[in-house]
């Protein structure tokens, strides 16, 4: 093995190691009491080293986002990936991954907590690129062509919103989004 490819293992593990205690302390205590120093402490990484790895705390946060939204992705794509002969059942089973992990992800349970800090909520639901643009194009990319733009912007834009704010049940949930999909098929 090269030096650099241990360094690079070295320095992937130690971000894994405080990205798992930032996820303890946020789902234990709240985003605003994570501080650099608990980081530091619980994952057993020099302060020195943490702030030179993420540098402040919003940038943990959004790292910690990013690890997340990548979690879903992973199981987002898998779900297309076992029904390749079925876009509405592929993206079925998707937005019923991303409904069910997200009803017991403890980082997700931790943002969207009555009073919980805007600013990690704002990482979530304001901006964007960590989740709309990424999960768009992963979905986009796992049906292959299989679907449009207009269809695949829909299916994101419904699964986060019954993420976010569910109002029925996952199973009603995914009927919805599956109908919708249809629609659109027949549509286009």
């Amino acid at each position: 093995m090269s030096a650099p490819a241990f360094y690079d293992e070295l320095r992937a593990l130690r971000l894994e190691r405080l990205l798992d205690a930032s996820v303890a302390i946020i789902t234990e205590e709240g985003w605003d009491q994570l501080s650099m120093t608990k980081v530091a402490h619980r994952s057993g990484v020099p302060r020195q080293s943490l702030y030179k790895e993420v540098g402040t705390k919003s940038a943990l946060g959004a790292a910690v986002v990013h690890r997340e939204v990548v979690r879903f992705l992973d199981g987002v794509r898998e779900g297309i990936a076992a029904h390749p002969d079925s876009v509405e059942d592929g993206l079925g089973a998707a937005a019923r991954f991303v409904l069910e992990y997200g009803e017991t992800n403890a980082v997700l349970q931790s943002i969207l907590r009555p009073g919980s800090d805007p600013e990690l909520l704002e990482l979530v639901t304001v901006n964007p690129d960590p989740v709309l643009v990424q999960a768009s194009r992963a979905v986009g990319d796992a049906l292959g062509g299989g679907g449009s733009d207009a269809m695949v912007d829909s299916m994101v834009r419904l699964t986060l919103s019954h993420l976010l704010q569910p109002t029925v049940s996952i199973e009603e949930a995914v009927d919805r989004i599956k109908h919708t999909v249809r629609s659109l098929l027949a549509a286009g």
